[in-house]
């Protein structure tokens, strides 16, 4: 007996209803998107409607305006608000995509994966006190004072779960691009890798398995709330939010995002039904 055919997959969205979430659309376009050289130059104006449509920017009739004006790669960074309104589009809806075409990577020689590129929003998520604390956090908690050699710490760790969590999406956009995934949710993972463990204390997992229900009984606590709560504090004393959105995010949206990949989904229907259960 052959099996009905699986039903096609959608894009979960960040915030119900929120209308600048990128809506589902059918991925048959998809199978046909050309390759993208890493020099935008030599783009041509279907590779500048492929990098748009892969950045989130999904309205059909606008693309074709792209498309019938031969707008070419090496145009892409002097369209201003003037030039794209005689093509019908609002600044607005492509400006996050065009101002990211100039984005200088910095480069960070790590001793497991060699050179990686890390983009200037993660650079300044780096660069803050709550972050560079984690230099100070070994991975291994007491391990070191038995095995010399364990002393790598959480900062150079949190740094290879942003590069390895880049090419895992990056991989799963390459090979199922019905999927739509984004740029922005690109970053959004990165960030998500990047600040999976700011809130370990010292010694890290001995803090919350062995400290804290001694010096707190009763309190269920995990390092991964912690990480949420100063992941919110991060990006709040460091007024961050205006740099994320100069990088294409959401602030009021891929927030939440971010925490959900952190500690899982805040308000989901399972959980719900389990902590009614447990209530009763």
């Amino acid at each position: 007996m052959r099996r009905s055919d699986p039903e096609p997959l959608v894009k979960r969205p960040r915030c119900d209803g929120s209308p600048r979430t990128p809506r589902n659309t059918p991925s048959a376009a998809a199978d046909r998107t050309p390759e993208l050289h890493p020099d935008h130059q030599t783009w041509g104006p279907e590779q500048v409607c492929a990098f748009l449509a892969r950045s989130g920017f999904q309205e059909p009739k606008l693309l074709e305006n792209f498309r019938d004006n031969k707008i070419t790669g090496s145009l892409l960074p002097f369209l201003d608000e003037s030039l794209l309104e005689n093509l019908g589009v609002r600044w607005s809806y492509v400006a996050n995509y065009v101002t990211n075409l100039n984005i200088i990577f910095q480069v960070i020689n790590d001793p497991v994966h060699g050179h990686i590129e890390f983009h200037p929003l993660l650079i300044r998520i780096i660069d803050t006190p709550q972050f560079q604390r984690l230099r100070y956090i070994k991975q291994l908690g007491g391990g070191y004072y038995v095995f010399p050699g364990a002393s790598h710490n959480r900062f150079e760790h949190s740094l290879g779960v942003a590069y390895l969590g880049g090419c895992l999406v990056r991989s799963l956009r390459e090979k199922q691009p019905e999927l739509q995934i984004s740029n922005r949710d690109v970053l959004c993972v990165q960030i998500a890798g990047l600040c999976h463990d700011l809130g370990h204390g010292p010694f890290s997992h001995m803090f919350d398995g062995r400290f804290i229900p001694l010096a707190r009984p009763g309190v269920k606590w995990t390092h991964e709330q912690g990480s949420v709560q100063m992941f919110e504090h991060l990006v709040n004393s460091n007024e961050l939010r205006p740099v994320m959105e100069q990088y294409g995010l959401i602030p009021e949206e891929d927030i939440c995002f971010i925490k959900e990949q952190i500690i899982g989904p805040l308000e989901t229907p399972v959980k719900d039904s389990v902590v009614s259960l447990y209530s009763t």
